[in-house]
């Protein structure tokens, strides 16, 4: 069956000496698997390993054979030229870090629109921004609405959160909690869109201790989480 759709390169890695194996995670079909042969070595063909960097948003023309785990593209071109995601050091480590993540939690070949155009508008806004220390944090919060487990916001006047339960409490004392200064900033983010981030101003170690945060929440919210590895680099940068 012919596709054609918008798609976003999640990860690319090299496949023996010329080929390439991509994930795209696309408008209409969910995350998919291609096999790109000789792309490595060929100057003439259509598919060019530059298409192919994290998070570039395409156009794409493939062929979907059914159960074959690596699908066949046909044609990709650009569908939106960044102006600063792949030039920055910090976007670009924003980035491999967002990928990271997005591979875990992701489901093979299962569309859902509405997470399509939430991932396109926060690269969108990215790459557009250029004060975004909270880009990663506000993006895995905003990211559990399509996996099924934001924040149940009742009761917000407790003065915790458990973690664990994903709703506000009080008198939790095990340990997998939000509270004290640290719960304001998390309230803070609550509902709020990525233009919102300049208003808040937020210490370097309150930060880094809500990052710490999410990443609890999505090991005990997402099945097989584990901690990405790119997180040491982010430490690093806005250390």
């Amino acid at each position: 069956m012919q596709i054609k759709t918008e798609a976003i390169v999640i990860n690319s890695m090299r496949y023996g000496e010329a080929d390439l194996i991509v994930k795209l995670y696309t408008k209409h079909e969910g995350l998919v698997s291609y096999l790109l042969r000789g792309v490595l070595k060929s100057k003439k063909g259509k598919l060019k390993p530059s298409l192919f960097l994290p998070f570039s948003i395409l156009s794409i023309d493939a062929v979907h054979t059914p159960k074959a785990s690596l699908k066949r593209l046909m044609e990709a071109k650009l569908a939106f030229h960044y102006e600063s995601l792949h030039q920055s050091i910090v976007k670009n480590s924003l980035v491999a870090f967002i990928a990271e993540i997005l591979l875990q939690v992701l489901i093979n070949e299962e569309p859902d629109e509405s997470a399509y155009k939430f991932i396109k508008e926060s690269l969108l806004w990215l790459d557009s921004n250029k004060e975004v220390s909270m880009f990663h944090v506000l993006f895995l919060l905003e990211f559990t609405r399509f996996l099924g487990c934001y924040p149940d916001q009742s009761n917000n006047e407790l003065m915790q959160f458990n973690i664990e339960e994903a709703c506000f409490t009080v008198g939790n004392k095990r340990g997998y909690v939000i509270e004290g200064e640290l719960l304001i900033a998390f309230k803070s983010l609550l509902g709020i869109k990525f233009d919102e981030l300049k208003r808040i101003s937020l210490p370097k170690n309150i930060r880094k201790q809500l990052l710490d945060k999410m990443l609890l929440y999505y090991s005990f919210h997402v099945a097989g989480f584990k901690k990405p590895k790119s997180v040491a680099v982010l430490e690093a940068l806005f250390n």
